[in-house]
This record gives structure tokens, C-alpha cells and sequence, in this order.
């Protein structure tokens, strides 16, 4: 027997290895700070070099502009402008490459600003450059040295700002190179520390485990020494289970020598086997049971048993311990003691008979000891003249009235029942008293008794003795009760039964049941139907099953059902049957083995997936036109990127070389029509970019980053300065959230809208544009959208515009869509759609209601986080 794995204290062990793992999770975390730390301070380094190499692109591309040889480039590429875009493109890639690396440091960020209109400028006086070049004169030549004067003083001022950050990015270096030199040189000193502390507690835990383990083998040996001189037997047992986790027997694991001194069995002998092995009188006295309760419910338990040993009778009384994984039985020899009590037993029984003998003339004190755990009472009729019983005389009633009716024997006797207990006459049991006299045969009969507010029901045997009649009582409150149990039990089987047979029948489903060992099945009512017959029409096997399976299935259907009955392993599969009807139809199948009754049984659902299969084909058959219709529009795309915007470019450049030499020569009529040229190309210029716009908006998780909407908002308020400005519009907002979106779709969204509302500006007074917001509840959001948000930000964008009419509240939302001829205001009839797309992305709702004359309001839901 391991004592100390029953005996030993592992809280001991517990705490010590609890202050183990925290230090070694603080060690690792330490450790791990200390690295991330010194990864930073090399990141910080790295993005410092980076900015670097940004300066200097910067300084390679305005020092182009500098060389002769390149303005000679500019002005001598005079039919194209790739050569000249191609350099514009390389300063904005520039720009946005420092505008990335220096948006954590304030002071670059604010430089980035002048830096980029500087670089505009420099375009703008090379194109100028090239303009001026074309011509042949003395005042021409004054202006290109002018414009040579101007594009040097640019880039004096482009070289200072680069020459001030140059600075400032040294300055980062040196103090960054010392971070990084400090952590590096601290992070070996950290780890030897923190694995010193580690060890020393390692080494602590050691030398208390090892005490303990001392401990524990003098306690071992002192509890041998108790079990060896006991006169008890002692032995320990642990469960032996089944494979379906059932307590079938017990392994002894120790037995002391008191085995061998009462039941003549060695001890080492009997060591590792089984209990119902060595003593299979616990089987016959049900004390397994004991056993297992014991261990189980974590409690003791207490039997006495008889054996025979040698053919001598011999009592032991037991006390089972739970103990560790097993039990611990202590069994008393108890024989001297039973043998007293046998003797003692002998003599009373001598008593009694002695006292039945005297009281064999008293047959109503015999019918009292044979109901004496119940309540019993005896009453004398009490008859009128013409010999009617009209009452009955209390002659005995033992003392278990008492709990009942909280009468007192003695107070009771020789009184009129109809004075003590009136109520038999109204409840019947009067009428079952006299029954059982007057018939001379006992009645049975069941009444309630209340009390404390509670119903106790009470069973009674009234039997005729004398002129009288003899009651014996019992409780049956409790039998009442299972039995009303049990009936509600039925009452909701039979309910449940019917929910399953019709959720059966919604979800087609059938359920079978097939004896492997001769074929039979059993199949549920649904399953009939699903084959186009009537529950029970005929009886199913396997080979007849097989006639419903399609003849191009039959094959891969033997396979499959081959494979399950050699591997004992249910596998899911789909197959097609026909039904009666003709009806082809799919099935998948799955179930699992079981054993019933020794017998080897598959049970299982069939579920009729016809519709499911049809419905995946369509789906896809739509994939694949959805596929063709991405890629017709990625070609659109490319087409609108690339060969529909080149043509426009080349239009405005010729335009406004032409207005600039020939606009002088323009007649009246000429200038009209080349203004509505210039008009139109910069509209289909305009349509093209928010077709393409509108075709790019897209999202993915991966897109979603926390965005703070008043940040926004501020920033498109600065990007329309001049529009507000100029139409004197007054912005009024509330305080935004934040929420998990896109920034810059959130950007042009909010574009759009504070654009529409000052475009679409009433003429009789200022615009103004008001910006609530609220948290609502998904149940707020118009028409009960379908949604599993519980809650929304709503944002409202109000103006006191022009407005519209109520009809055409959907269609505004559409592409291409106008309310207004295109002379009245400018637009695409593309932004509000792009606004309804950006917010279906972000899994929200645009709605938008007007009124002509007095202003429009749009309102946009956003899902809320959940907390």
C-alpha cells in the first residue's frame, strides 16, 4: 500500500510550486520587457535612418531641378508630359514617405505642410519655364531669368526646411543610439539576476520536499506498526471501472495480517485482486453497493455482515473511510458480542410467546400488535332503537394520533367520534365504517387530512371486530405524490414524443435503428414519409433499404456500408434514394454503434438534404456570374484609371495652352463654346474619378481601426475651408464617438455630406448645417431593419438647404441619380451613393428625409462596440 500517496499533504507541494511558476513567470516577463524594450530602442534607430533616406530622396529630386540638363529635358519634351508627371509623381511619393515616417513627431509634421506647397510651387515655375521658353523675344528672356531667380529662391527655401530636419533627425539619432546602447548592455545583467532568484527558490522547494519526504516515511513505518499489532482487519481498496465509467469492483491495494488470524488468507496473496474475488459474500449482502455509496458520496458507511469460516458462524462489524482514490474498510471481529445477542433474542421470544398465550382472548390487542407502527383505533357502534348505527365510541387509539392530529389518547377515549373527528360524516369515511361492519368484510379507503396548511394523505383498513371496527392507519402522502409524478412524467413523454416526431418532420429527419446480427430495422414514422410511404407500410432491412438507393449510388453505397460494418465506425455520407413516388431525393446519413441487449446495434438520422444540394448549385452558379461581373468591372476599372482619363488630360493641357496664346483671338461665341468644352471635360474628369471611387470602396477586418469622428470632422472642416468661408455656412456639431471603421472612408463620407448640404444651400438665408449625435437601440432604427447589433451611433446631418421631396428618398441614394438639371448645381449624381456604400460596408444604415423649401436631414447608424 502507498501511504504516502494516501497520507501525504499536498497543499505543501502546491504552495511551493505556485511560488515557483509566479517566479518564473515574472522572470520571463521581466525578461521579455527588457527585450521588447531593447527592440524598440533598434526600431526607433532603424525609422531615424529611414527618415534619412527619405531626406535625402528629397534632396536628390529638388536638386534635379537645379541641373540644366534637366530643364533643357522639360523644355524641349514639349508633345508629352510623362517626362514632367513622372518627376511631379516622384516629389508626392516623397511627401507621403516623409509624411508617414514623421507623423509621431509634431515638429516634422508641421514642416511637411510648407515642404509640399513649396515643391507645388517648384512644378508650377518649371511649367512656367517651359511656357515662357517657347517664345522667342527680349521680353520673354527677362522672364525666364525672372523664373530662374524664383525656382532658385524655391529651393534655397525647400534646402533650409530639409537642412532644419536633417538637424532635428541627428539630434533623435544620437539620443536613440544611447537608448538603444543602455537597454542592450542591461538586458544580460537582468536575465543572470532573475535566474539567480529562480534557482535560489528551486533549491528552497528541493530541501522542504525532501524534508517532507522524511517525514512521511517515519510516519509510514509508526502507521505499519499500528496496523500490524491491530485486532481489526484493515484493508484499502480503489474503484475498478468499466468502459462506460460504471464502478464494477474494487483492487485491494493493502491488506494487514488480521486476514490471515480471522479468514485464513495471506495477505500478500490477496494484494492486487479483485474484492468480489476474495469476498464474494459482498455481492450476496449488496455490500459492493455500500462500497460504492461511500465512495461516491465522499461519506462513511457502517454494515454488519455473518460468514463462514471454517464452518464456524463469525460477525464482523465494518466501517468503510473514503481515503484518497479508494476506500479504507476497518472490520471488527464482533462474534462474542452476536452470540450474546442470539442468546438474549432466544430468551425474549420465550417472553413473548409466553405473553401471546395470555393475551390470545383479547383479538382486538393482537390486531393493535400487528399495526403498531401505524395509527390504530377502535370504536363500539353506537345504534338507535331500530338497530341503525347513528355514532361510534373511541374505545382505543395508540399514541401515533398524536403527530397527527395532536390529540391525546387518553383525552380521546370512551368520547363520541361524532364529537372528536365530525368531519368523517361529510368526507365518507363514516359510510366505509358501517360498510365494513354491516358487510362484515374489511374496506380500504383513502382520505386527506390537513395541517399547517399542508395535505397529508393517509391510507385505512377498517376491520369488523365485535359490534365494532378496527382502523389502522398509514401515511401515504409521499406514494401520493411519486404517483402523481410519475403521471406527469407520462403526460410529458407523451409531449415530448410529439414535439420530436413533428420537429422530425420539419427538419425532415428520420431516425433508424438496425440489428447488425440479422438485418432488421427499426425506422421512426418521419422516415416512412420520407420514402413516399405510410408509417409501418412494410418492413424494412437492409436489402430492402437498398432498392430505395439510386442505381449510379448503389456502388459507392456498398463501399461506404461495407467500410462501417469492418471498423464498427459510422461515417457521414450523402447518397441519392427514389422514393414510391418516383421522387429523386438526397439523404446524408451518419449514426453510431451501441451494444442492446449483447447485441451489436447501429443507430442513427437520416436527413433529406435535397433542398440544401439544389440550393449550394445555385449558389454556385451565382458565384461564378458574380466572378465575371468583378472581372468585368476590375477591366472598367483599368479602363477608367488608364485609357479614359489620359484622352482628358491631353484635352485640358491643349485647352489651356489655347486659351493662354489664342484666348485673345476668341469671338464672343468661341469663348461660350470652348468654356462649355472646358466645363464638360472637367465634369467627365469629375465623373470618372467618383465612378472609380465609388467601384474601390471596399473593407475587410483587417481594414477596421478605431476612428475618433471628431478627429474627423475637424479635418474635413479644414479641407473645406474655403467652400464654408465663402458660403458663409456655420457648422454646429455635438460631440462625436469613436468606432472601428476606415479613416478615409469615414473622411469622404463626411465630405460628401457637409459638401451637399452647402451646395444645395437655400438662397433666402445663411446656411447653417447642425451635426447630432445619439445612442439608440437597435429596435430605434427605421423599418425594424433585420440587425444582431443591440446598439447604434446615430449621427444626423441637418441643413436648412433647398430640400426635396419626400418621394424620392431612396432614389437620391442611387447612381447617376439627380433631382436637379446639371446647370443648376454642379455634380455627378455619384457622392450620395458612394456615402450609402461606405456605411453598408462599415455594417450600417443611411437613411434621408427633406421637405422642398426648408432642408434636408441625413442620418447615418453605425453599430456601437459591444462592452
Amino acid at each position: 500500500m502507498d501511504f504516502n500517496r494516501i497520507y501525504t499533504s499536498s497543499k505543501t507541494y502546491i504552495i511551493l510550486l505556485v511560488i515557483a511558476i509566479i517566479m518564473l513567470l515574472v522572470t520571463t516577463s521581466m525578461t521579455y520587457r527588457q527585450i521588447m524594450l531593447t527592440q524598440k530602442s533598434a526600431e526607433m534607430v532603424l525609422h531615424t535612418l529611414q527618415v534619412y533616406n527619405a531626406i535625402g530622396d528629397l534632396t536628390t529630386h529638388y536638386t534635379k531641378a537645379q541641373s540644366e540638363e534637366f530643364r533643357e529635358d522639360i523644355i524641349n519634351d514639349t508633345l508629352s508630359t510623362k517626362f514632367f508627371e513622372d518627376y511631379k509623381l516622384e516629389g508626392k511619393a516623397i511627401i507621403d514617405t516623409l509624411r508617414l515616417l514623421t507623423k509621431d513627431n509634431g515638429l516634422h509634421a508641421a514642416r511637411i505642410k510648407p515642404l509640399n506647397a513649396l515643391l507645388n510651387n517648384l512644378y508650377s515655375q518649371l511649367v512656367d519655364l517651359d511656357i515662357v521658353t517657347s517664345q522667342d523675344n527680349e521680353e520673354v528672356l527677362q522672364g525666364q531669368q525672372s523664373n530662374k531667380l524664383k525656382i532658385n529662391k524655391t529651393l534655397f527655401e525647400i534646402r533650409s526646411i530639409k537642412n532644419r530636419m536633417l538637424a532635428d533627425e541627428e539630434r533623435l539619432m544620437h539620443e536613440r543610439k544611447i537608448n538603444y546602447i543602455f537597454h542592450k548592455s542591461l538586458t544580460p545583467t537582468m536575465l543572470l539576476i532573475l535566474a539567480f532568484f529562480a534557482l535560489v527558490v528551486f533549491i528552497i522547494s528541493f530541501v522542504r520536499i525532501y524534508n517532507n519526504k522524511l517525514k512521511v516515511r517515519k510516519s509510514e513505518n509508526f502507521l505499519k506498526s499500528v496496523l500490524a499489532t491491530t485486532d481489526n482487519i484493515v484493508n484499502y481498496y480503489e474503484p475498478i471501472y468499466n468502459s462506460i465509467d460504471e464502478i464494477v469492483d474494487f483492487k485491494i491495494l493493502y491488506a494487514n495480517d488480521c486476514n490471515r488470524d480471522y479468514l485464513g488468507l495471506e495477505p500478500n496473496n490477496i494484494i492486487g485482486a479483485t474484492v468480489l474475488g476474495v469476498y464474494p459474500f459482498h455481492r450476496s449482502y449488496n455490500e459492493l453497493e455500500e462500497l460504492i455509496k461511500s465512495y461516491k458520496e465522499d461519506s462513511k458507511v457502517v454494515f454488519d455482515r455473518q460468514v463462514i469460516i471454517n464452518e464456524k458462524k463469525m460477525w464482523f462489524h465494518s466501517l468503510v473511510t473514503p481515503l484518497a482514490d479508494g476506500v479504507l474498510v476497518t472490520s471488527s471481529n464482533s462474534t462474542p458480542e452476536e452470540e450474546a445477542k442470539d442468546i438474549e433474542l432466544t430468551l425474549k421470544k420465550r417472553l413473548e410467546n409466553q405473553n401471546l398465550k395470555l393475551l390470545d382472548n383479547r383479538a382486538f390487542l393482537t390486531n393493535i400488535f400487528k399495526s403498531i407502527s401505524h395509527v390504530v383505533m377502535h370504536f363500539k357502534s353506537i345504534r338507535a332503537e331500530n338497530g341503525e348505527i347513528v355514532d361510534f365510541e373511541i374505545l382505543f387509539v395508540n399514541d401515533k394520533i398524536n403527530p397527527v392530529t395532536g390529540d391525546n389518547p387518553s383525552h380521546i377515549e370512551k368520547r363520541k367520534v361524532s364529537e372528536v373527528y365530525p368531519n368523517i360524516f361529510k368526507s365518507g369515511v363514516y359510510k366505509y365504517l358501517i360498510d365494513a361492519i354491516e358487510n362484515d368484510k374489511p374496506e380500504h379507503y383513502e382520505f386527506p387530512h390537513h395541517k399547517n396548511g399542508k395535505v397529508q394523505w393517509f391510507y385505512a383498513t377498517a376491520i369488523k371486530l365485535g359490534d365494532g371496527v378496527t382502523i389502522t392507519t398509514r401515511e401515504v402522502t409521499d406514494e401520493k405524490e411519486k404517483a402523481n409524478e410519475l403521471i406527469k412524467l407520462n403526460e410529458e413523454l407523451i409531449i415530448q414524443n410529439s414535439i420530436l416526431t413533428g420537429a422530425e418532420r420539419i427538419a425532415k429527419i428520420g431516425n433508424f435503428l438496425w440489428y447488425l446480427d440479422n438485418g432488421v430495422s427499426e425506422i421512426s414514422d418521419n422516415f416512412y414519409h420520407m420514402l413516399g410511404y405510410e408509417p409501418k407500410e412494410f418492413d424494412l432491412s437492409f436489402e430492402r433499404y437498398r432498392e430505395f438507393v439510386h442505381p449510379d449510388d448503389l456502388e459507392d453505397y456498398d463501399k461506404i456500408g461495407a467500410k462501417i460494418l469492418t471498423e464498427l465506425q459510422a461515417t457521414e455520407y450523402t447518397y441519392r434514394i427514389t422514393t414510391k413516388q418516383g421522387d429523386l431525393k438526397y439523404f446524408k446519413t451518419n449514426g453510431q454503434f451501441i451494444n442492446k441487449n449483447g447485441k451489436t446495434v447501429m443507430i442513427g438520422v437520416v436527413q433529406d438534404v435535397t433542398q440544401t444540394i439544389e440550393a449550394e448549385e445555385k449558389l454556385l452558379k451565382s458565384n461564378l456570374e458574380l466572378k465575371n461581373r468583378n472581372a468585368e468591372l476590375e477591366s472598367f476599372n483599368r479602363v477608367a484609371s488608364h485609357d479614359l482619363q489620359e484622352p482628358l488630360r491631353k484635352i485640358q493641357l491643349f485647352a489651356l495652352r489655347i486659351e493662354d496664346t489664342e484666348a485673345e483671338n476668341f469671338s464672343g461665341k468661341s469663348k461660350e463654346y470652348f468654356n462649355k468644352v472646358t466645363k464638360a471635360v472637367n465634369r467627365m474628369q469629375s465623373l470618372i474619378e467618383n465612378l472609380l471611387a465609388y467601384s474601390r470602396i471596399n473593407i475587410s477586418k483587417k481594414d477596421f481601426e478605431k476612428v475618433d469622428l471628431n478627429q474627423v470632422l475637424d479635418k474635413i472642416k479644414e479641407d473645406l475651408t474655403t467652400s464654408i468661408h465663402n458660403s458663409e455656412t456655420v457648422v454646429v456639431s455635438d460631440k462625436l464617438p469613436k468606432i472601428k471603421g476606415v479613416t478615409f472612408q469615414m473622411e469622404q463620407l463626411f465630405t460628401n455630406l457637409i459638401s451637399n448640404a452647402i451646395k444645395y444651400k437655400n438662397a433666402s438665408e445663411a446656411p447653417r448645417l447642425e451635426i447630432r449625435y445619439s445612442k439608440v437601440a437597435a429596435s430605434e432604427l427605421p423599418d425594424q431593419s433585420p440587425t444582431a447589433r443591440r446598439q447604434y451611433h446615430k449621427i444626423s446631418f441637418l441643413d436648412n438647404g433647398i430640400g426635396f421631396d419626400q418621394q424620392y428618398a431612396e432614389k437620391i441614394f442611387e447612381v447617376f441619380q439627380r433631382l436637379h438639371q446639371k446647370t443648376e448645381y454642379s455634380g455627378t449624381g455619384i457622392g450620395l451613393a458612394i456615402c450609402k456604400k461606405i456605411v453598408e460596408n462599415h455594417n450600417g444604415y443611411i437613411y434621408a428625409t427633406g421637405n422642398e423649401g426648408v432642408g434636408a436631414q441625413f442620418i447615418v447608424y453605425l453599430p456601437a462596440q459591444q462592452d
